[in-house]
């Protein structure tokens, strides 16, 4: 499944203050990529976890405290 970075602000906004990422796309992980800008990547079975693979911009702005 892809995400529009857009998508995703807006569904940030929607949750409470201090939500993380991971939380908000139900994902266990979210890792960064240098070169991805527009678009969030959510992988359902990588070992066994449902993962998102976002824009390092992004990610860093909601990272895990």
């Amino acid at each position: 499944m892809r995400l529009k970075v857009e998508v995703v602000e807006a569904l940030m906004k929607e949750r409470p203050a201090g939500t993380t990422l991971e939380d908000a796309l139900g994902v266990f992980e979210v890792f960064a990529s240098g070169t991805l800008s527009d678009e969030v990547y959510i992988l359902d079975d990588v070992s066994g976890k449902r993962i998102a693979i976002a824009p390092a911009a992004l990610r860093d702005r909601y990272r895990r405290g």
